[in-house]
């Protein structure tokens, strides 16, 4: 598997959700780490844990921004997060349980849904973020002129 590392191209441009992007990126990189060199199933379910406590803190704080907002995506975003909760929340069952141990294809998982949730479903509230926020900027040309003689 190639490095799951955070890019510059990920960042939305809200320092908050960005820096919990970058957590959670770290949470699976943790997990694939721990994977490969055949951490006890204590372990991983710690690091399963840690993972989803970040994606449900998250989430929250996103959807916050989203409604403090008004961002008009909110419905289907939020259906999406869901989603992965519900997947999250079966893996922890299930390590809990002691019926599956997180596996490859479940490791897979989580890392294509974060990248292709970023790139695009992020990507879209960020675009949408910074257009509300070039709309609500003052016109420059409308500005008072400052007073440079002081």
């Amino acid at each position: 598997m190639a490095d799951l590392q955070w890019k510059k191209k990920y960042a939305v441009g809200v320092a908050s959700i960005d820096d919990e992007h970058q957590e959670m990126f770290a949470a699976v990189r943790a997990l694939e780490a721990a994977m490969n060199r055949k951490a006890d199933a204590a372990e991983m379910g710690e690091l399963l844990k840690t993972l989803a406590a970040a994606t449900v803190r998250h989430f929250a704080d996103e959807e916050a921004v989203m409604r403090e907002a008004k961002y008009p995506g909110i419905g289907l975003h939020a259906a999406n997060h869901q989603r992965l909760l519900e997947k999250i929340d079966a893996f922890v069952a299930r390590h809990v349980q002691n019926t599956a141990a997180l596996n490859v294809h479940a490791l897979n998982f989580l890392r294509d849904w974060l990248v292709i949730h970023v790139e695009n479903d992020d990507a879209r509230l960020g675009e949408w973020l910074k257009d509300r926020a070039r709309e609500q900027a003052p016109d420059p040309k409308k500005a008072p002129a400052l007073d440079r003689s002081a």
